[in-house]
């Protein structure tokens, strides 16, 4: 009986055995059909050639007062007074210094002096005429005498005019002892103190007319034929960014930076100092074709090289093929690439590392 017993059991066993190997190699084969048709998705993207690229430079330059002046005395003398100082902001016609005069005056006042004693000639000459004229008419006084007096008023006029014409240079170089601002601007250095003996046309003063500031610098050859009068330029100043405009650009190449000068207006006011750096921007047109693609879309290849991933459309999925390319310029996220013959392409965009190629993908979002 309990051999009976225990067949059955074994008998059972054995059923049950049999029946969870059968389910397990159900399972089995599902699971490997599964893997077997999983395709990979990919972010797949068309680009299309462009037939040339730009390129962002940036040309150190210097800010610079458009009228920048040195002051002098224009006859010598001897510094009576300083009135501005190096800083300081000035107005046109403010005093700056003052010459003294006071040996002009005495000889302004002395050559005053010989024009009345002249004055006073001429008026004796016309009644020493007007006696002889009546004596000549009553035959008391010869034609000689008449001469001499007319003789005599002619000569006491031109000394009065020469006199007067020393008067005036004099007082003329009296009003340039003033040295006086030409207009509004800032002084940038005194040379001069007071008591000083100056000869003519001895540096006084250096002045900058700040309210009309330009932007000056050297940039090649090749980049100013590309620009033009009155174009709007992003000028970079103490990390703010300004609009300035083209208003000269240079014919003769600087034989030692072999570049030519370019001069920009500020279209706004600012409060900048004389030599200052400014970064100007200028986009640097390159007709190169070539397509913009992501940085994400480049990966490295053999020797140095770079390559992206074509993918090639086979029905509604995708063969991925390697190309090799050339960057030609890049930026914060994005490349230019040349290398390639057709004018449009599909590539994969992101996640390089994660494909081989020869790999079949579907594009990312595609139904399943």
């Amino acid at each position: 009986m309990n051999s009976e017993n225990t067949l059955a059991l074994m008998a059972k066993l054995l059923v049950v055995n049999s029946f969870l190997l059968l389910i397990s190699a159900c399972s089995e084969s599902h699971s490997n059909e599964t893997a077997n048709n999983y395709v990979q998705t990919a972010q797949i993207e068309q680009v299309n050639r462009q037939p040339s690229y730009q390129i962002d430079r940036q040309y150190v330059g210097k800010i610079s007062a458009k009228q920048q002046s040195n002051l002098s005395f224009e006859f010598a003398g001897r510094v009576l007074e300083t009135l501005k100082d190096s800083g300081d902001k000035v107005k046109k016609g403010n005093i700056l210094a003052v010459q003294d005069v006071e040996l002009l005056n005495i000889k302004a006042n002395e050559i005053r002096a010989q024009i009345n004693q002249v004055d006073a000639q001429i008026e004796l000459n016309k009644a020493n005429y007007k006696r002889a004229k009546e004596l000549h008419l009553s035959n008391y006084a010869s034609e000689q005498v008449i001469d001499e007096l007319t003789a005599e008023k002619s000569i006491l006029t031109a000394n009065k005019n020469g006199l007067k014409a020393s008067y005036d240079a004099l007082h003329y170089q009296i009003s340039k002892a003033t040295l006086r601002a030409p207009y509004d601007g800032v002084i940038n250095q005194r040379l001069i103190a007071q008591g000083d003996l100056l000869s003519a046309a001895t540096p006084a003063f250096t002045i900058n007319n700040q309210n009309q500031q330009e932007v000056s610098l050297g940039i090649p050859a090749k980049v100013a034929k590309e620009l033009a009068i009155d174009e709007e330029l992003d000028v970079e100043i103490n990390k703010k960014t300004y609009a300035a405009k083209i208003i000269a650009i240079g014919q003769q190449i600087d034989p030692a930076t072999r570049t030519l000068g370019l001069r920009l207006k500020l279209t706004q006011p600012i409060n900048a100092v004389s030599g200052l750096i400014a970064r100007v921007s200028i986009k640097e047109h390159i007709p190169d074709s070539g397509f913009w693609l992501p940085l994400t879309a480049i990966t490295d290849g053999v020797r140095g090289q770079w390559n992206i991933y074509t993918a090639v459309a086979q029905g509604n999925q995708f063969k991925i093929l390697p190309e090799t390319v050339k960057v030609l310029h890049t930026t914060k996220d994005s490349a230019y690439i040349t290398g390639l013959t057709s004018n449009q392409i599909s590539i994969i965009t992101a996640g390089l590392h994660r494909y081989v190629p020869g790999q079949i993908v579907k594009a990312k979002g595609a139904n399943e």
